[in-house]
């Protein structure tokens, strides 16, 4: 198994040499994880609409650049929609993309993903086939939960140019378990063809850090794609970054999501992949970048904001974040601020997530702010950053309920604060000596 190198191009890349084409090889536009669609919770309307636009238009550049090259296939591997219901304006949107695309002669094939293949319990089909129906492209249903019998896949046999091509597609559904690939029947029909190629959505082993989401169970192994040797190609979606290898003697390609969806997702350009096939192997294999968000991530670790040797911070540890923060940001940034390393809860009130919020926001197109790798001092550690004295936490409850009642306005906020600080020191006490204070505060 070997990795192989990428090549990169840009939008103006020139069309294949006639002779290329005439001499077997087939030329293919692959996308995927197009999700058309998506909308981030929380943005307001006007950030909304123009991430759908955004989305739009990436599909759109990859249908425009397969009619501008002439190209033979059209393949979308999965996930063209977010969800199984996507609205109207995005339905009519690609079935105009569809309608051009038979315009111009070429033959377009889809697979369901997973934000747009109805579950089980769902009555309503894909959206996708309707389009199919129609006959604007040839639909791979999916074949079910791994925990049926396995059916023999069907192949599209395509004569182009005299050279036969067999396609075939294969996607997980929710709750699948186990490697779809590894009990994998072909029919028999596939040998009438030159070379095939199969049109997957799922993760595959080792193509990202954690493989798969958590709520996806399936996963395609790297010794079954090397054992199958019905497919010369597999052209995949699933994973949002664009990768290409060779595993065994089948030549793997993830298109990769064609705009930035997820926070999660590899800060590689989107795009989507122009392809050169010919049965003894791929002839050019260009990542085609698209108009995108771009992606920047910002760690920000706490041993840089309180220095071990720095008894107070020369800057506050907002502003200290701020000032790393601010140069990065941009209207057409998707930021993804992450915070790692260990600090007191003194210390983490210090930091006014509030005012990093609203700056991100105001600055970038969206922000996210990721504390998952934050981590409090145990009691024994906790040390001050003002004092270097170490706070248990109820010395540190102590200290902050007595600076809020020196600072209450009247007599009646102030009981109401002693009796607040009383009940919580109680509940503190009671958790840690249930038995001998019995909850109750002395």
């Amino acid at each position: 198994m070997s990795e192989q190198n990428v090549e990169e191009g840009s939008i103006s890349n020139s069309a294949p040499a006639p002779d290329e084409q005439a001499n077997g090889v087939i030329t293919v536009i692959l996308t995927a994880d197009n999700h058309l669609g998506y909308a981030a919770a929380g943005q307001g309307p006007r950030k909304r609409e123009e991430r759908k636009q955004r989305l739009r238009h990436a599909f759109q550049q990859a249908t425009d650049f397969a009619i501008g090259q002439g190209v033979d296939l059209f393949i979308q591997a999965g996930d063209l929609f977010d969800s199984t219901s996507p609205d109207e304006q995005d339905r009519s949107f690609v079935a105009t993309r569809l309608a051009q695309l038979r315009q111009a002669g070429i033959r377009a094939f889809a697979l369901g993903g997973l934000h747009d293949t109805p579950s089980g319990g769902q009555a309503f089909p894909a959206p996708q086939i309707s389009y199919a129906r129609l006959g604007a492209w040839h639909y791979f249903p999916p074949q079910g939960s791994s925990s049926a019998e396995p059916e023999a896949l069907a192949p599209v046999i395509l004569d182009i140019r005299g050279t036969r091509v067999g396609i075939c597609g294969l996607g997980i559904t929710a709750g699948q378990e186990g490697d779809p690939l590894a009990q994998l029947q072909v029919d028999s029909e596939i040998e009438r063809a030159a070379f095939s190629l199969l049109i997957l959505h799922a993760p595959i082993e080792g193509f990202a850090a954690d493989e798969a989401s958590p709520d996806v169970r399936a996963l395609v192994r790297r010794a079954s794609i090397e054992r199958q040797s019905a497919f010369r190609y597999i052209l995949a979606g699933y994973h949002h970054g664009f990768r290409r290898a060779q595993i065994g003697s089948t030549e793997v390609v993830v298109a990769g999501a064609t705009q930035h969806v997820d926070f999660h997702d590899p800060t590689d350009d989107p795009g989507f992949v122009f392809l050169g096939l010919a049965a003894d192997g791929i002839r050019w294999c260009k990542h085609i970048a698209v108009d995108a968000l771009h992606f920047h991530r910002l760690v920000v670790r706490t041993s840089d904001l309180w220095p071990a040797d720095e008894e107070t911070p020369a800057v506050s540890p907002t502003e200290a974040v701020l000032e790393r923060l601010r140069p990065l940001c941009s209207i057409d940034v998707l930021m993804h601020l992450r915070f790692e390393g260990e600090l007191t809860r003194r210390q983490y009130h210090q930091l006014d997530l509030n005012a990093i919020r609203r700056i991100g926001e105001e600055q970038c197109f969206a922000l996210s702010l990721d504390e998952s790798a934050l981590s409090f001092l145990p009691e024994q550690q906790a040390v001050s950053a003002e004092t270097g004295e170490r706070f248990s936490p109820r010395e540190e409850l102590v200290a902050l309920a007595d600076e809020w009642i020196a600072g209450a306005e009247d007599e009646q906020e102030r009981k109401a604060l002693l009796m607040t600080k009383e009940e919580l020191l109680a509940a503190l006490d009671g958790v840690r000596y249930p038995a001998s204070r019995g909850g109750l505060l002395h």
